[in-house]
């Protein structure tokens, strides 16, 4: 591979937001960008400086995550000081198990992920060689301070989210994050789901992440399958790079 076509591939995967493309109109035609949730906590303007400080001696070779921290902190106001239950599909580093663990100081975490990464990395292995056997290592490192509050599962998501639903588990907040393909995303959302408990909030990453050529390897395909067949059981709370429902 080409040095100009490497940084092609790192760059698209870096997760840089586009412009919204062609939305559900039936969802989203009276949708506002925020939709009443202020960017405050308690009162106060989320401050990304004082969330920096959350990462300071943590390492990370990527950063997809924290330009998304002012909009969750609206979002999840309500649940800072209950024990929320939060899964995430997908941690990769644990830059979004980070936010949760200091943003929502009495919640428990519930963490899914093969760290092999997705298809299109192991497609190249040549743009991400370095990175891909320090995952895990990374994760567990980073987020050693709140082992005591994190369940974590090293699994292909439709195994442990099928478990998970076995065992009659119940969620507050659920953040997806996993596989690209837009059939993951879809299954993803779906076993979440069933769980998730009314008034409860789950956010899809990745909405508008259309880097590769084929419609079904993108997340956006999966999202609005997703939206069109739970028509009536949410209302959206934000559209963008990411979508947030909260559960009827």
């Amino acid at each position: 591979m080409s040095p100009r076509r490497l940084t092609q591939l790192t760059d698209a995967f870096s997760k840089k937001p586009r412009n919204l493309q062609a939305p559900v109109a039936s969802h989203f035609a009276h949708y506002n960008l925020v939709h009443g949730y202020k960017m405050t906590v308690h009162g106060q303007e989320f401050s990304q400086t004082q969330a920096a400080g959350w990462f300071a001696g943590k390492t990370f070779g990527y950063d997809w995550t924290s330009s998304h921290f002012p909009i969750w902190a609206g979002l999840l106001a309500r649940y800072r000081d209950l024990p929320a239950r939060v899964i995430e599909v997908g941690s990769w580093e644990g830059r979004s198990a980070l936010f949760f663990m200091n943003f929502l100081p009495r919640s428990q975490l519930v963490c899914i992920d093969t760290f092999e990464g997705s298809e299109e990395h192991r497609a190249h292995p040549e743009a991400f060689a370095s990175d891909l056997p320090e995952i895990e290592r990374r994760f567990d490192t980073n987020l050693a301070p709140f082992a005591h509050r994190i369940e974590k599962r090293k699994a292909a998501s439709a195994v442990a989210l099928a478990e998970f639903g076995i065992d009659g588990r119940r969620f507050d907040i659920a953040y997806i994050d996993g596989s690209h393909a837009s059939a993951d995303v879809y299954g993803d959302g779906v076993l979440a789901w069933s769980m998730l408990v009314p008034g409860g909030i789950m956010m899809f990453d990745d909405y508008e992440w259309e880097y590769l050529p084929e419609p079904r390897s993108n997340p956006k395909l999966g999202i609005d399958s997703f939206l069109r067949a739970f028509e009536g059981q949410y209302r959206i709370v934000h559209m963008g790079f990411q979508v947030a429902l909260e559960k009827l």
